[in-house]
């Protein structure tokens, strides 16, 4: 009774419908892989399909990249990464939208340079469920752990 009325004090109450099913869940873990291995491919627009049309990417130290057209130019002048990770990622939503946030370290080969150039940082995703039930990122900030990008 008192956590109730707390909940209504504070103005918070959370429909017990809330959360993701273990199949959302696996869509967006597929999502996050699908991602890293355009990426790791150098697939330029395979890496900017698992966005929204209408998606903003806000990348550390750069303006916003608005739409998916603008994110897929700004990954083609990107080098293809060598490597990689991404650790921790908690997902948690309710309804057709969710978040996913997570640790993460890119890797690209060396040119000329003795070792190769890592990257590593936070990222949150807010992903949108869509018709079909495939769940695409919306909204995508990062930043680094002062390595640069």
């Amino acid at each position: 009774m008192i956590s109730f009325l707390g909940s209504i004090a504070c103005g918070r109450t959370e429909p017990s419908s809330c959360g993701l099913s273990s199949k959302d869940l696996a869509a967006i873990r597929n999502n996050q892989q699908s991602l890293i291995k355009a990426l790791l491919a150098g697939d330029w627009n395979g890496a900017a399909a698992v966005h929204t049309e209408d998606a903003v990417r806000m990348p550390p130290g750069a303006g916003d990249e608005r739409g998916r057209a603008a994110i897929q130019a700004s990954l083609a002048q990107m080098e293809r990464p060598s490597a990689i990770t991404l650790k921790g990622s908690e997902i948690k939503g309710c309804g057709d939208l969710a978040y996913a946030w997570a640790t993460f370290s890119i890797t690209w080969p060396s040119k000329g340079a003795e070792r190769p150039t890592a990257f590593t940082g936070r990222d949150m995703v807010i992903f949108r469920k869509q018709a079909d039930g495939k769940w695409l990122a919306s909204r995508v900030i990062f930043n680094s752990d002062g390595s640069s990008m």
